[in-house]
């Protein structure tokens, strides 16, 4: 099989789209750096506004090393020992590649070159999410300028300041502030980096675990969904704490936690399935072809196994006399449905026939002489219904169903 890691060596095409995943990863962080450096827009605010008034925390609840532990090492640990010892181990079918179909102990399904290849999208989609979020958020921050909720206390007024009369806003021409870096920071308000950040890195890490873990296949197991939430959890109490130190206006945590889904969710999807396509067990894409027309997916049948419209037995005329064993009448229709066709149209044409056999004995007994109104009779009712009904339920066409996860072989796999 050819699989990354392998003596076979991959397309150089190939690599290099791999290689600008992590090139495009390191420009990202580069440009927060070099945004970092610039001098942000200063909005004006009013002496006042007691919004702006709180004091200045000199220790961060979560300081920013804190914050790279917290939302990018820890995921990337968690990452690597699931996917290199836990994905796959309580497996009930065989590993991939494994002759005769025999278990490795402590091996799982998936094989170390697979786990490989599932790692390095793991981390790739981690440091994009966050990368992203770095950008966006320190984008953001320079253009609006929006002031902290202590930047009176950041930017120290000469004495006696005051707002120009009557409803005039000040700016920071008025501060005293001999820390450029303190003041500067204090009109970057908008979004929150730190929230933007937990976010982008921590709720990546729930949907890769609830992907990993088939959280949506309809088992309904709860041991799963608090497993996946702890992560997400840990980003909430990250953006809280921004609030607790008067770093940001909660709209601010608010705006920069939704940059943060919105990057771990992108992220993710560049490398992984949706999380409801649990058939295929939360494994990464495989890799790329180049010069290649993409293989549309198997299409995937429905079948309903165990569901069966309800039939009642076919009724008697007599008990003596089984219906199936009357004679129809000549010139009247037999309009039984077909076995498996739709079941109301059936009790429809077995109530007709019932009358129409019943109007036939009636005629025979009575030995009245054939006319217009008895061959009317005879005559096999029309029904605008029936006529309009489908010949048979769409909804009982069995269909094929897919067996499988349809990743049988090596998500690693190269189809070239």
């Amino acid at each position: 099989q050819k699989l990354p890691f392998s003596k076979k060596k991959l397309p150089k095409k190939v690599v290099l789209s791999y290689v600008l995943d992590y090139v495009i990863i390191v420009v990202f962080i580069a440009a927060f750096y070099a945004l970092d450096a610039v001098e942000p827009y200063h909005q004006h605010f009013a002496l006042q506004n007691y919004t702006l008034q709180y004091p200045y925390a000199v220790k961060e609840r979560v300081p920013v090393l804190d914050l790279c532990i917290i939302a990018v090492l820890a995921p990337a640990i968690v990452i690597a020992i699931y996917t290199l010892l836990i994905d796959g181990l309580f497996s009930h079918q065989p590993p991939v590649g494994v002759p005769g179909g025999s278990r490795r102990k402590l091996a799982g399904r998936y094989r170390m070159k697979d786990r490989l290849w599932e790692l390095n999208c793991g981390i790739l989609g981690l440091l994009l999410s966050v990368g992203a979020a770095f950008t966006i958020t320190g984008t953001l921050k320079n253009a609006v300028g929006k002031p902290r909720p202590d930047l009176i206390d950041r930017c120290q007024p000469v004495a006696g300041a005051m707002d120009p009369v009557p409803y005039g806003l000040s700016n920071h021409s008025i501060c005293t502030q001999t820390d450029n870096a303190i003041l500067k920071d204090g009109f970057r308000s908008f979004p929150s980096g730190h929230s933007s950040t937990a976010f982008g890195g921590l709720y990546y890490l729930s949907i890769y675990l609830a992907a990993k873990m088939h959280l949506l296949d309809s088992r309904g197991e709860v041991w799963k969904s608090f497993i996946i939430l702890v992560p997400t959890l840990a980003a909430a109490l990250v953006a809280a704490s921004r609030i607790m130190d008067a770093r940001h206006h909660p709209f601010d945590v608010i705006s920069g936690s939704l940059i943060g889904i919105l990057t771990a969710w992108g992220s993710y999807r560049q490398y992984f399935p949706p999380v409801s396509e649990t058939w295929r067990k939360g494994r990464a894409y495989p890799i790329r072809s180049w010069g290649k027309e993409p293989v549309p997916p198997e299409p995937l049948g429905r079948t309903d196994e165990g569901v069966e419209p309800l039939r009642g037995p076919l009724k008697t005329i007599n008990e003596d006399r089984p219906l199936s064993e009357v004679v129809v009448p000549p010139g009247s229709s037999d309009s039984r449905a077909p076995s498996g066709g739709n079941v109301f149209r059936q009790q429809i044409s077995n109530t007709q026939r019932h009358r129409q056999l019943a109007e036939h004995a009636y005629s025979n007994a009575a030995g009245t002489p054939s006319s217009v109104y008895t061959s009317d009779l005879n005559r096999a009712p029309s029904s605008t219904y029936t006529s309009n009904l489908p010949a048979s339920n769409p909804f009982t066409i069995p269909r094929r169903r897919v067996r499988g996860d349809g990743y049988t072989s090596s998500s690693s796999e190269d189809e070239h």
